[in-house]
């Protein structure tokens, strides 16, 4: 049986893919994003978030156990399983475990992950997947590296291999709109270029920056690296816009607090 470091699971979550999910975040994290709203989750090992124990030991079946108990509301909407964090393939041999004998019990699979991971071990983790959620920040390396701490190669190729496996309505990606960072015409222009030459069949969701996040970062001793910087409602109806003009979707409309919950 297979073990690995959890720092929550989560019920009746609504915005980790299709119908009511049950959402299991697994700590460690290979990128550090400046806006992050989970740092409970980018070190691998149990730490405390004020009072709080942030992350335990458990197994496969603990965990199905776990998410088992929402099956009830799975048959009635499509619902599910999804693996977030964190980085989900940063314990990528426990994810592939858990996802396998969540698919043996004939579960609906879900994953939220940023692509940071080996190819070989992605394509066997796909394998399992019902829905794939992968974030593409933005196409160049070195500004990738200046805001997340890693370059992109690695996410580009897994998305290229990715969408190429996927059929209507599996893979979606997913990027977050960070004032300074990507919230330009240029930088979404570039990506929604990129997207638009892949092989098979994706959709799109710009994500607007909010600071749900901040308190988590002083519970944990860390000043929030984003500041006070917003994003405003029109600014993100404006790329929106951009992304239709390419003729792919731009979905996620909601204001704060209707996220996912890995970003």
């Amino acid at each position: 049986m297979e073990y690995g470091i959890v720092s929550n699971i989560q019920h009746y979550s609504l915005q980790d893919g299709p119908g009511i999910r049950t959402t299991v975040f697994l700590k460690g994290c290979p990128l550090r994003c400046r806006w992050c709203c989970n740092p409970e989750t980018q070190n691998a090992q149990p730490e405390f978030m004020k009072l709080e124990k942030i992350g335990r030991r458990m197994s496969t079946d603990e965990i199905l156990q776990e998410v088992e108990k929402d099956e009830v509301f799975f048959r009635r909407g499509g619902g599910g399983l999804t693996v977030s964090g964190g980085e989900p393939l940063f314990q990528g041999g426990f994810t592939l475990a858990l996802l396998t004998e969540a698919k043996r019990r004939h579960l609906k699979t879900a994953i939220e992950t940023s692509g940071y991971g080996e190819q070989e071990l992605v394509l066997r983790i796909a394998e399992k997947l019902d829905m794939i959620y992968m974030d593409l920040k933005c196409l160049d390396p070195e500004k990738h590296r200046h805001w997340t701490g890693v370059v992109n190669d690695r996410i580009l190729e897994n998305i290229c291999m990715v969408a190429g496996l996927s059929g209507r309505g599996r893979f979606t990606v997913r990027t977050p709109v960070i004032p300074g960072f990507n919230d330009t015409e240029e930088e979404i222009g570039k990506i929604c270029r990129f997207l638009k030459s892949l092989p098979g069949e994706l959709s799109y969701e710009l994500l607007p920056y909010h600071r749900l996040g901040r308190d988590k970062y002083t519970g944990l001793g860390r000043e929030y690296p984003m500041g006070d910087v917003r994003l405003s409602a029109d600014e993100i109806s404006s790329l929106r816009e951009i992304v239709r003009g390419y003729g792919l979707e731009a979905t996620q409309e909601g204001a704060e607090g209707n996220w996912p919950s890995m970003l």
